[in-house]
């Protein structure tokens, strides 16, 4: 007898619909040029330009290729960790301002490498603190704040007490410089950027160009950057606030980790794609057998792609063997 959670089949069923939906509150889609400078305190806005929420999961060249798993085996992925240029800044007003622009000289910076956590990374061995005081503790050290109801509206810039670390720093800014290449065999791919996890909010920039922002450290940012490339040498520039009005939200007891802490990898895709799926498998009551439902999202990254497509659904077991396997037309 199979696995139960693999292959007790009695039925499958696919559903496809049109990936465009509604997006959720707080996303916003827009091309604007420069931030305005107060996203960070808005709790309106969680995101511009940003991806919705989907299951995760990458694309990949061949079945042979996807059976590996791991994303570094998919042509259509290309990691951006290492070594990226770093200014770090104890305010806001400190920052940099026009660091992204293509004609900012960011060679005397430091490097840093992604992921990490800049409070850490900047420990020296004497252990003085080259970038901020890591925090490891929830309370009091963080943003000015109180417990009571709508205190976030006083926002993460308020002067605390003096002996709380963010009197000195009150909210840190982390600037982020590197260049990459696109693999010539993604000509024609829509190009998307992702981060796995920033600490706390972020802008971006592609070629000097505002792509978005996010907030929501633990949660993956992805964002289409096929417009702002070029060809050649392409330059990504990020700016993260230590703190933000997300913060009062991720207030638990867990080490802080500022700046980009997770990975951050490029991917491509075609201009269909399969942009989400769901997998729904409830047994029966002697838990014996199972119906396999599987729902897919699909949607044109083009106005002008071709129809005509067909998802191919094929569930293997633990030895890579074909359970089901059924064919259904695309329709948008």
């Amino acid at each position: 007898m199979r696995k139960i959670t693999l292959g007790l089949i009695l039925c499958s069923m696919v559903t496809l619909c049109f990936a465009g939906q509604r997006p959720l509150e707080g996303f916003k889609y827009a091309s604007e040029k420069a931030p305005v400078g107060n996203e960070w305190e808005s709790p309106e806005n969680i995101a511009l330009n940003k991806e919705q929420p989907r299951a995760w999961f990458f694309s990949f060249q061949d079945v042979e290729s996807a059976r590996k798993v791991l994303p570094e085996n998919s042509k259509y992925w290309l990691s951006l960790n290492g070594d990226w240029k770093f200014n770090w800044a104890p305010d806001p007003d400190s920052r940099p301002k026009d660091f992204y622009q293509t004609t900012f000289d960011v060679s005397g910076w430091d490097n840093i490498p992604v992921p990490s956590s800049w409070n850490i990374y900047g420990i020296q061995k004497d252990g003085s603190l080259k970038y901020g005081v890591p925090i490891y503790v929830n309370q009091p050290v963080i943003f000015m704040h109180k417990v009571k109801v709508d205190d976030w509206r006083g926002g993460v810039m308020r002067t605390p007490p003096t002996n709380w670390t963010t009197y000195k720093y009150r909210n840190e800014v982390g600037s982020y410089r590197r260049d990459f290449d696109i693999p010539q065999d993604w000509d024609g791919r829509e190009v998307f950027i992702n981060f796995d996890g920033v600490d706390s909010f972020f802008y971006l920039w592609i070629n000097g160009q505002q792509v978005g922002y996010s907030e929501d450290s633990y949660t993956p940012a992805d964002f289409n950057i096929t417009p702002y490339l070029h060809e050649g040498k392409n330059s990504v520039s990020v700016q993260v606030y230590r703190w933000s009005d997300g913060s009062y939200m991720e207030d638990q007891d867990f080490i802080r980790l500022s700046g980009i802490f997770r990975d951050v990898y490029l991917y491509s895709k075609d201009e269909v794609e399969i942009f989400d799926y769901e997998v729904v498998t409830d047994l029966d009551d002697a838990y014996e057998n199972a119906q396999f439902e599987l729902s897919i999202k699909a949607r044109q990254l083009t106005q002008d792609a071709p129809e005509g497509y067909t998802v191919h659904a094929r569930l293997l077991d633990d030895q890579q063997n074909a359970i089901v396997e059924q064919e259904f037309p695309v329709t948008f």
